[in-house]
């Protein structure tokens, strides 16, 4: 399915020719230019995460960044953890850069997804996991350093505020960052004010000098803009929104593929809308293997990978 007016991807940027992300004010730029990307998160994509049947090799991965869009406004959430398979890392940014598709990498899970803990008041006043997430970050970010296939990373999916420990961590892992790689951009990974307890608390994590970029994720199905958009958008400090995660069930029991197709075609307008402060939005998820009603079967549903690999602003 194309959808009326848009345009097709054009053909892979020869490998090593991507350009590099900036911020600017509430805006993500690409040479200079306002810049905003649809694509989607994948959590099994490397083997360290997902059962049996959701695992993906490294040439299903090359072959799933083939089949996305190649005009520069391809883009993936990739969720990476300490102790994942490095090597496989290097082949998605290899693949990911041969077909003009960026990555955001999540370095950890606060809601203690994939093996991981939960990120507690607890965790965070545990020097040695400090000092472990640090290890993993710096290894990163010296391995990766100058890559823009990485448009930036992100310090958690859905971390907490921890009355107030989100904010000195993000300080903190900030200034350790900007010391090893200070040009490499970092989203918040957040969902929305409620999750971190009030918009006053959205907003001072947003304003710590370590954050480049706000995150929202919603499965609000039936709205376009999602009802917690525009807290987001106010309390993000001035800085680019990003959705992290949305999603639509869709799959035999409940609405079909071309509906939600359709959704997310409305939803990709709302959340490339640049002049309002948002830069691009992932869908959930893609993963092999499940049936039925599902938000994480978009590997069989065209209809919706022909919207995010053709949609035009």
């Amino acid at each position: 399915m194309t959808l009326p007016g848009a345009a097709l991807p054009g053909p892979p940027a020869a490998p090593g020719d991507m350009r590099p992300i900036t911020v600017q004010g509430d805006r993500i730029m690409r040479d200079g230019v306002p810049w905003w990307f649809l694509g989607y998160n994948s959590f099994v994509w490397s083997g360290d995460c997902g059962d049996g049947d959701e695992e993906m090799t490294a040439q299903d991965v090359d072959a799933w960044f083939a089949g996305m869009r190649h005009d520069g406004h391809g883009a993936v959430r990739l969720f990476f953890y300490d102790g994942w398979d490095i090597a496989r890392l290097d082949a998605a940014v290899a693949s990911a850069t041969a077909h003009d598709v960026y990555l955001t990498i999540t370095l950890d899970d606060a809601i203690g997804g994939c093996g991981e803990n939960d990120k507690d008041a607890g965790w965070f006043a545990d020097p040695e996991e400090r000092a472990g997430y640090q290890r993993h970050m710096t290894t990163l970010l010296e391995r990766y350093r100058g890559e823009n296939a990485i448009a930036w990373f992100e310090f958690f999916n859905e971390p907490a505020y921890e009355g107030g420990a989100l904010r000195r961590f993000f300080d903190d892992m900030g200034a350790v960052a900007d010391r090893i790689d200070p040009d490499r951009l970092f989203s918040s990974g957040t969902v929305a004010p409620y999750w971190l307890d009030g918009e006053d608390n959205f907003r001072d994590v947003h304003e710590s000098p370590g954050v480049d970029i706000a995150s929202m994720h919603e499965y609000d199905m039936d709205e376009v803009e999602s009802n917690h958009g525009p807290g987001v958008r106010a309390g993000a400090a001035g800085k680019p929104v990003i959705v992290g995660e949305f999603g639509i069930d869709a799959g035999p029991g409940c609405a079909g593929f071309e509906s939600r197709a359709a959704r997310f075609a409305d939803k990709a307008a709302a959340y490339t809308a640049t002049d309002v402060g948002y830069v691009g939005a992932f869908g959930w998820a893609w993963q092999p293997g499940g049936s039925g009603c599902d938000l994480g079967n978009l590997d069989a549903d065209p209809a919706t990978q022909d919207v995010l690999r053709s949609y035009a602003r």
